[in-house]
């Protein structure tokens, strides 16, 4: 038995389906199927009860998956080590987050991993509006950025990864006249003041805005902010209303209410790029981000 079939026992007793589990380990199902029989012949024990739709763990697989994952993770240690030790790697890693922005949920494992493992890297965390965030990583001053996908999706020499879906909602300020309504279009809002990011901060956030506003029949009256900050203020305080993604920190303030609309954009979020740009730590973080957020 080694490594690879032990990885492949645990993520077959994670998915309870061998075709879910090959997907994850860009295997085929027949070849993930071999190993665990590989595995069971060895242990002359039975791993899983197999039927048409998904597997069962046996009861011994259900003591190898406890002590499997604790050995998966020594393993995992020692080669860190080894590798750091190897490397050096060290040195900082400097990442920028579009302004209110929640990824709260995105990064405690990944930070506390990079923790553990090489403690000698400075991860840095700063947050920026569009602009700022794209100029900085063009300038290297960035290693990697989370932002939106329209912000990034055509710019030369930056590559994204999706890190999580969005949705477009149209934000007004809690006593506004729709903030109770369960069904809006954004036609209803052909008489309100639009705030906006202007074009020097993101050339695509208020043209979307403003295409999507001429496609509901209306040319919006915009009160441009220099930033995605003060934008949100402009909101709070009830001058206008602005389009935000469901990842917005509004989203949880009482002063404002969120209303859902058709689709402008695609707000997802992203980790972006340059690919001009080399730094170890950034390739490691890459790694280490897409593991832990898609387990």
């Amino acid at each position: 038995m080694n490594m690879t079939q032990i990885k492949y026992f645990l993520m077959a007793a994670k998915c309870k389906n061998f075709t879910k589990a090959a997907d994850k380990l860009f295997i085929t199902q027949p070849a993930l199927s071999r190993q665990i029989s590989s595995m069971e012949a060895e242990l002359n024990v039975q791993l899983f009860v197999r039927n048409n739709r998904s597997v069962q763990l046996t009861p011994a697989a259900v003591v190898l998956e406890e002590e499997f994952e604790k050995i998966l993770n020594m393993y995992n240690v020692a080669v860190a080590k080894a590798v750091n030790s190897f490397a050096g790697m060290r040195g900082e890693l400097n990442i920028g987050v579009l302004e209110g922005t929640y990824v709260g949920d995105l990064f405690p494992n990944v930070l506390q991993y990079l923790a553990e493992f090489y403690p000698q890297v400075k991860i840095n965390l700063r947050n920026y509006s569009f602009n700022n965030l794209v100029e900085k990583l063009y300038s290297n001053e960035l290693d990697l950025i989370i932002t939106l996908k329209f912000d990034v999706e055509n710019r030369e020499k930056i590559d994204y990864q999706v890190i999580a879906a969005g949705h477009d909602y149209v934000v007004v300020h809690r006593n506004h006249r729709l903030a109770d309504a369960k069904y809006v279009k954004l036609s209803d809002f052909k008489d309100d003041t639009f705030i906006m990011v202007s074009p020097d901060d993101s050339e695509m956030s208020p043209k979307l805005i403003i295409q999507a506003c001429e496609s509901h029949g209306f040319y919006p009256k915009v009160k441009f902010a220099t930033s995605l900050a003060e934008e949100m203020l402009w909101v709070e305080a009830g001058v206008g209303v602005c389009i935000l993604d469901s990842r917005n920190i509004l989203h949880n303030n009482e002063t404002v209410r969120f209303l859902q609309v058709e689709g402008l954009s695609d707000p997802s979020l992203t980790l972006a790029w340059n690919t001009d740009h080399y730094n170890p730590m950034k390739e490691t973080f890459k790694s280490v981000f897409f593991e832990k957020t898609e387990s």
